[in-house]
């Protein structure tokens, strides 16, 4: 590699990094302030960068967000994708890992929706996602229904693995990773019985 070529791959890399860091300050920040009380500055101090930067590189304080829900997308789509899942309590394994390590966030971001309209389209993307892959991973079982009553039991799948009933249970509730894992996948399991006996 020639100097020029090394010195533009080391500039560029310190740039990805840089954007990275700006990126992973929202996040940190996220968890501890509503995004409307977080301004460019705080961003930048915590990623130890300048205000100007995080403008140079992202826009305001909107587009670090979309960069932070794009890459959320891409690493949830990543890891719940990864493992082929033979069962409910895979299924709702899979979501575990998700949740525990994005749950919080998600929940926090969901209940300022109302009032930051830049919040609309990073949940859509999200509810959009998660609708694909309950509809990816319950496959065998929808299939085997009817169109009214496939799309039933979706809507029914949907709300007993949304982000809410892993918050009511972990958080609201106090049960471990453990029992919530288990108390999601029986109220699952008992769902899907039904379509057995009818």
């Amino acid at each position: 590699m020639s100097p020029r070529a090394y010195r533009q791959s080391a500039r560029a890399n310190a740039v990805q990094d840089t954007e990275q860091q700006i990126v992973d300050a929202l996040i940190a920040l996220l968890g501890e302030c509503w995004f409307d009380e977080i301004t460019l500055d705080d961003i930048a101090a915590a990623a130890g960068t300048t205000r100007q930067t995080v403008i140079r590189r992202f826009g305001g304080k909107t587009g670090v967000l979309s960069a932070m829900a794009a890459q959320m997308d891409v690493s949830i789509r990543a890891q719940r994708w990864s493992t082929p899942a033979q069962s409910v309590a895979d299924i709702v394994a899979l979501l575990m890992d998700d949740y525990e390590r994005t749950g919080d966030i998600i929940v926090r971001t969901l209940g300022q929706e109302a009032r930051i309209p830049e919040f609309a389209a990073v949940l859509d993307r999200g509810r959009k996602g998660h609708r694909e892959w309950i509809g990816d991973m319950f496959k065998g079982w929808l299939d085997k229904l009817d169109g009214q009553r496939s799309a039933d039991r979706l809507a029914q799948l949907l709300a007993l693995t949304d982000v809410w009933i892993w918050h009511l249970l972990r958080r609201a509730q106090g049960h471990s990773a453990a029992q919530t894992h288990r108390l999601m996948t029986q109220a699952i399991e008992r769902l899907l019985r039904e379509d057995k006996t009818n």
